[in-house]
């Protein structure tokens, strides 16, 4: 019997986003997370490995991408 746990994720698990998290843990080795809180309230955090203007460059890049929508096609396939 194999110990290998594989936990299955839904069609629609990005709309969770407990799920999308899940799915990150050991991905990156910086990162920046922007979403709301469960009140409502923007809630910005980052590893302490990434610099400030490292941040606002990955922010006006993923805003670029968005923007053109490269992550638009993305998620239709």
């Amino acid at each position: 019997m194999s110990d290998n746990i594989v936990k299955f994720y839904g069609s629609n698990a990005a709309d969770n986003p407990d799920a999308v998290l899940e799915q990150a843990v050991g991905c990156y080795e910086s990162l920046i997370i922007i979403g709301y809180d469960k009140d409502g309230r923007l809630d910005p955090r980052a590893s302490t490995n990434i610099k400030q203007d490292d941040i606002l460059w990955l922010i006006e890049s993923f805003k670029s991408k968005m923007m053109s929508g490269d992550y638009y096609a993305e998620a239709e396939s």
